[in-house]
């Protein structure tokens, strides 16, 4: 198991609203939620995700942030 490390991040509480919202809409944490949105960023220098994230008509959505 890889080491985890909490970090906090303050941001307007409509964001924390909107990320909790999509979080839920696709089955993840609201943690796992903004772990793919930094992967997925066009400037992450992180591993892109192996997969997209759709919405239940099948349309491609990007997250709040």
């Amino acid at each position: 198991m890889a080491l985890s490390v909490n970090v906090t991040v303050n941001m307007p509480m409509e964001m924390v609203d909107d990320v909790t919202e999509q979080a839920d809409e696709h089955g993840m944490s609201r943690a796992e939620y903004i772990r793919y949105l930094i992967r997925q960023a066009d400037d992450s220098p992180f591993a892109v995700p192996e997969q997209s994230l759709s919405s239940a008509d099948g349309e491609s959505k990007k997250g709040p942030a």
